[in-house]
């Protein structure tokens, strides 16, 4: 008869294993498919999207690259994060107002940029890293002002 392995079963251990967890790189298969997602999104916005899926999610993409960059994964200053989020407001506004949410060209570039920033973080941050930033992605979808962190010093990309 098999028996299972004498693991602790405590809150604590739970806790600890799921701390450690944390400190580990974004496993390579989905760091690969959220960056896949991004840059496709991205092109969908580059040809003109009929859905607005598309632009939604360079908008979540280029928050969770401020939040990752504010934790320390590349640089992203305030007043491109300005830029960008006025290019996505008047991506929706004409979206909605003609059908077609489409990226404007003079625009691409700087979008372009943050998708690439984006996949490169997902390449070096840890889950935990990831996971702040999704919560606090979560919580200004829900209505809570974004507040700039503390940003620390980069790492070297």
């Amino acid at each position: 008869m098999s028996r299972t392995l004498p693991f602790q079963r405590s809150p604590q251990a739970t806790r600890a294993r799921f701390s450690k967890a944390q400190l580990l790189p974004i496993p390579r298969a989905v760091a690969d498919e959220l960056a896949l997602a991004a840059h496709m999104s991205l092109a969908a916005l580059r040809a003109g999207s009929a859905d607005a899926a598309p632009a939604q999610h360079i908008t979540e993409a280029m928050y969770l690259a401020k939040f990752l960059a504010e934790a320390g994964h590349g640089d992203f200053s305030h007043d491109e994060l300005l830029r960008a989020d006025k290019t996505m407001a008047a991506v929706f506004d004409a979206g909605r107002t003609c059908g077609s949410f489409a990226l404007p060209s003079d625009d691409f570039e700087r979008l372009a940029a943050i998708v690439s920033l984006y996949d490169h973080q997902l390449r070096r941050a840890s889950l935990g890293a990831l996971s702040v930033a999704s919560e606090r992605l979560e919580r200004f979808k829900a209505g809570e002002p974004y507040q700039p962190l503390h940003t620390r010093k980069s790492a070297p990309l």
